[in-house]
């Protein structure tokens, strides 16, 4: 699988042309059936497609930082397969003037397990602390559940006020624990930089207690840089 995207085919440069021209063409059809002042179920079309093709974009290029990264990359891989595939059926639904009630309910269970899958790809790269690990294996199956919430209501198995409550609250705790993880990874980031720091020059040995710039030994004289990557 991992051999589908070769380094000649990249998928987050790809995802993004892809999204601008996407947006580009949205935003033209918007302006000329206002300028026109009519809006024809073509149009219609045209633009719903347009934006399926931008959102399918924006997860592939969420995918496509994590292939770029080397990790999980059959997850990503198979991420943007899915992604790709409920657009793709969205695309022929919608052209259908949304006619097979199944198969919209077929293109949006595919979307929402696109999005998971997303997801999970995204939330396993994060790089936080030990402490907050319980809090990123978390994230997995709360993302996992809202999908499936989300799909049963689709198919009309899930139904009632409780569980859109489960649901919402679900999906609330998924968002706020993906909006943290970023932060946790950039704030331990941020401390690791502040905390490294020289005990010793690499020529004599000499006890030292620098962070960054152009350092003199007194000891030795030597005179070298210091630069956190």
């Amino acid at each position: 699988m991992n051999s589908m995207f070769s380094k000649s085919i990249n998928p987050k440069r790809t995802g993004l042309q892809v999204l601008i021209v996407s947006v580009v063409i949205s935003a033209a059809l918007a302006i000329f059936s206002l300028l026109r002042g009519e809006f024809s179920d073509t149009d219609g079309y045209i633009l719903l497609t347009a934006l399926s093709i931008a959102a399918a974009s924006v997860l592939t290029l969420s995918n496509g930082i994590v292939l770029e990264q080397g990790r999980n990359k059959p997850l990503a891989t198979l991420a943007i397969i899915v992604s790709v595939a409920g657009f793709g059926i969205l695309i022929i639904t919608i052209w259908n003037s949304f006619d097979h009630d199944d198969l919209i309910k077929i293109a949006a269970s595919t979307i929402f397990v696109g999005t998971m899958l997303t997801h999970w790809s995204l939330v396993s790269i994060a790089r936080v602390p030990a402490r907050f690990r319980l809090l990123q294996v978390a994230a997995f199956p709360l993302s996992g559940v809202l999908a499936t919430f989300l799909i049963g209501i689709v198919w009309g198995m899930e139904e009632g006020s409780q569980t859109a409550q489960i649901a919402g609250v679900v999906g609330i705790l998924t968002v706020a624990i993906t909006i943290i993880l970023p932060v946790l990874q950039r704030l331990t980031v941020a401390e690791g930089r502040t905390r490294r720091k020289i005990s010793y020059c690499p020529y004599c040995g000499k006890s030292l207690n620098v962070t960054n710039g152009s350092i003199t030994c007194p000891s030795c004289g030597a005179s070298f840089r210091v630069r956190q990557v």
